[in-house]
Formats: structure tokens, sequence, C-alpha cells
């Protein structure tokens, strides 16, 4: 385990997360002044956005198991075999990419614009922007590949600052289309100019700094991508699960409630977002370490590495979203200018889904890094899909609290279950404790029940005491999780470390 290594790859997530902030405070905004019916524009967008963005699912399958497999083989000293993989999951890359324009230019002969009831947008803009994205998606998938590809020699960081510039890139691109008023395919073909530019850059920086990451097919064979495909297809899973979480609710929305609803539903989502990034980033920073610890078979390590980083996660949770959650009136009304957005009951579902969530991708990402995520696969991709049944019936009657409801009591049996996966990640003499996960819950309800009082109330206040109370709630949230979950070993880790490393030389 490397402290130094995870702390640089966590300043890369941190920036990452601040494009992903600037995207979601730019954009919307723009939507909503630049257009007329800007909110029901923005929803369309939104609508159009998640019918195809989850595409890329397949490359999140084979990109994750690949530069995962290509790392342990690595760190094991088995270079042929690693090169292999690489160059194995890079032909089935171009297989699906030609499937995916060959069938994305049928798009023009279908009804989307009638399928997501778009009413103003025509149908052939519409199936323009769908082309366009698909597009996208097929260079993402070379895109992410080599980004991620940095993680076999432990330069993770790298490849996240590459594709950091590219967002922020795409974010301004997507920005000045806006502002010009443009319609939805110029939008989309700014994003894909974007990416075109920075993966030729991207390809350059890799032959300079890191040859031996480049690909090449003559290393792949078809026996390789057909061992490949079975645990990317399980990847694949994983992600589409995804996609039944964050997109399948807003097509579901979009057919029952409207884009009204759906906007509402998106900003909402958004804010906690903001939240849930924030969190996810001591989790993500944990991916390169674990698939080397498990490269290397250092199983006392990766136990070390799972206790102290679920302490940091846990302290984390109920800090970032109950703060989250008391600064929303302060954010809509400054953010989009519209406080009556402000929805108590959903703000506060939200915030203990956000909650929830990150708990459940801190031990996840022990399953996904070890390429140990068959399991949880199938567990997953059935669950969302019932989630999204019963939320079907859940909506028509309670509207998106129903949706919600229902979301929160599948995140909490699907955690559960994770945390059952990773007790079977580790030799059996290694004991994995849940009682951290209680001690969780057990906080946060206490936490999330004093602050029920002022989630209803500050929609009343004035924005400065909104905020004042926001923080005095951090405050004492931070202090009572610090003692409580046992941070202090933590904080007397990295301090070491740093006094050994800024210590002068002899």
């Amino acid at each position: 385990m490397s402290l130094k290594r995870i702390l640089k790859l966590m300043l890369t997530y941190f920036i990452g997360q601040g494009v992903a902030v600037i995207t979601q405070l730019i954009v919307p905004p723009l939507f909503l002044h630049f257009y007329g019916n800007g909110l029901e524009v923005y929803g369309e967008w939104v609508a159009l956005s998640a019918a195809i963005s989850y595409l890329g699912t397949l490359n999140y399958g084979i990109q994750t198991y690949a530069n995962n497999q290509t790392t342990i083989l690595y760190n094991r000293g088995q270079v042929e075999e690693a090169k292999s993989v690489q160059a194995s999951a890079v032909r089935l890359l171009l297989i699906i990419i030609g499937i995916f324009m060959a069938f994305g230019s049928l798009v023009f002969f279908l009804p989307v614009a009638d399928w997501l009831r778009l009413k103003h947008t025509s149908p052939h803009d519409a199936a323009l922007t769908v082309l366009l994205m698909v597009a996208q998606m097929c260079i993402i998938m070379p895109w992410s590949l080599f980004t991620n590809s940095y993680m076999v020699v432990g330069k993770l960081a790298r490849g996240n600052n590459w594709a950091n510039a590219q967002r922020l890139c795409t974010v301004f691109a997507t920005a000045t289309a806006i502002l010009l008023h443009g319609s939805f395919p110029a939008i989309a073909a700014a994003q894909l100019g974007s990416y075109l530019i920075f993966l030729v850059l991207l390809l350059i920086d890799i032959r300079r700094t890191a040859p031996i990451l480049l690909p090449s097919l003559r290393y792949g064979s078809w026996k390789e991508v057909s061992t490949i495909l079975k645990p990317s297809g399980h990847f694949v899973l994983i992600s589409l699960a995804g996609f039944l979480t964050w997109q399948g609710p807003v097509l579901l929305t979009q057919r029952v409630l409207g884009p009204g609803a759906v906007a509402t539903f998106q900003l909402v989502r958004m804010v906690f977002q903001f939240s849930r990034q924030i969190l996810s980033i001591a989790s993500f920073s944990l991916g390169q370490d674990i698939t080397m610890l498990v490269g290397k078979r250092d199983w006392p390590g990766l136990r070390r590495l799972y206790d102290l980083s679920e302490r940091v996660v846990i302290f984390l949770i109920p800090v970032v979203s109950i703060g989250c959650l008391l600064i929303c009136p302060f954010l809509f009304s400054v953010w989009l200018h519209k406080r009556d957005i402000y929805n108590p009951v959903l703000c506060l579902l939200m915030a203990v889904i956000s909650g929830v969530l990150a708990i459940k991708e801190h031990k996840t990402q022990f399953q996904q890094s070890s390429n140990k995520h068959e399991e949880l696969s199938l567990f997953a991709i059935a669950g969302y899909s019932v989630m999204l049944v019963i939320s079907f019936f859940a909506m028509q009657a309670y509207g998106l609290q129903g949706f919600l409801y229902t979301w929160l009591g599948w995140e909490i049996i699907q955690t559960a279950y994770i945390v059952h996966l990773n007790v079977k990640l580790f030799p059996a003499e290694m004991h994995i404790s849940i009682s951290p996960v209680l001690r969780l819950f057990a906080f946060m309800a206490v936490a999330f029940g004093v602050a029920i009082w002022p989630t209803f109330a500050d929609v009343h206040w004035p924005i400065w005491l909104d905020v004042a109370v926001a923080a005095g709630f951090t405050f004492v949230l931070s202090a009572a999780g610090y003692f409580f979950f046992g941070v202090a070993e933590v904080r007397e880790l990295v301090q070491s470390k740093l006094s050994r490393r800024l210590a002068p030389t002899a």
C-alpha cells in the first residue's frame, strides 16, 4: 500500500469532481436561461442523453477487466501475458465500434422523438443527436481504455489528469454551443470534437512517457478475446445496473410524469451528486492499489487498506450528506435562482440514499478492482430491474417520492449483500467485521433524526441562516464522527508518513 500514490490519485479525483461540479453549475442554468421553456428543454436534453449514454457499458466491462487483469499480470512479472490481454481488448473494442456505427445509422428510421415524448425537438434533430452521441461513445471506448491503462505502471493519476482536461474542454465546448443557441446536434457535435482532439493528444503522450502501454494488435489473439468476454460481460451487467439506477429512472419519469418532473428530479439528484462524488473520491482512489496488492497476493496489506479506508469513508458519509441536505435552499437560490424547486422530502430522501450509496460504492470497489465481480453483477442487474418495475407503480401512486422510497430500500439490501461478498474476498483467517457498517447506520439514524426539523424549517429562513446552520451541523457531526468511528489512527498514520518524508536527510 503506497500512501503517496493513493494521495496523488485522490488529488486527481478531487480535481475531476471539481470539473464535474463546474459542469453541473454551468450547463443547467445555461439551458434554463438561454432557451424558451428552458426547464422542459433541459429535461429533453437529459432524457435524450440518457437514452444512449450507457452504450458505453460494453466498453466499461472490457476496459475495466482488461486494465485490472493487465495490471495484475504485469505486477506478477508476466509482461507478455499482460500485453496479450491489452491487445485482445483493443481487437474486441474495434469490433464493437464497427457494430455501433452500423446500427447507429439506422436511428433515422426510428421514431426517437415520439418514444421520448419530445415537444421541443424535431424528429430529425433528435435522430441526428443520437447518431452523434453514438459516435461519441465509440471514441470514449478507446479513450477510457488508454487513460486507465496508466494504472499498469502505477501512474493512473496521469491518466486521470488527461481525463480531467478533456472533461473541462467538453464543458466549455458545450457551454459555447448553448450560448450560441445551438441545436441539440450542434451541442453533441461540439462534445464529439473535444473527444477526438484529446484522443490524439493522449496517444502522443503515451508514446512519449510509457510506450509499453501502446497496444500492438500482434500480441492479441481471438482465443484471448473469447477469454475476455465472460468477465467483461459481468462488468457490463454492473454498468447496465448503473443505467437502471441513473438513466432508467429518468426515462421512466419522462414517460410517467413528463419533462418538468424529469428536470426537477435531475436537479435535486444533481445537488446530491456533489456529495456522492466527494465521498466516492476516497473509494476510487483505492482502486489502483487494490489491484496491485491482489496482483502481488499481499493479503495483509489489502486487509489493512480495507480497514483504514472504511474508517475514513464512514466518517465522511453523515458529515457530507447532511451538510449538503441543509445547504440545499442556498444552492437552489444562488445557483438556479429557483428556490421554489427545493422540496424538503425529496431532498431528505436523496441525502439518505447518497449516504447508503457511498458505503456501497466503497465496498464495491474491492470487488471490482480485484476482478471478483461475477456474483455482484448478477445480483445487481436482477435487483435494479425489479426495482424499476416496482417504481413504475410507486411513481404512479406517489410521484417522485414513490421512486425514491423504492430506490432506498433496494440500496440497503444491495449494500448488505456486497459486505457479504467482501468477507468472501479475503482468506478465511482474516476476519472482516460488519460492525463498522452497523455503527454507521445507527449514527445516521440519529443524525438525520436531528436534521429533520431544520430540513423543513430552513425553506423559510434567510440565506445567511441556511449557511450558518449547515456549517454548524457539519462541524458538530465532524467532531462526533471523529471519535465515534476511530479516525485518529488514520490521522496518525498519515502524519507519521508525512513526517518521515519531510524529515531532513542526514
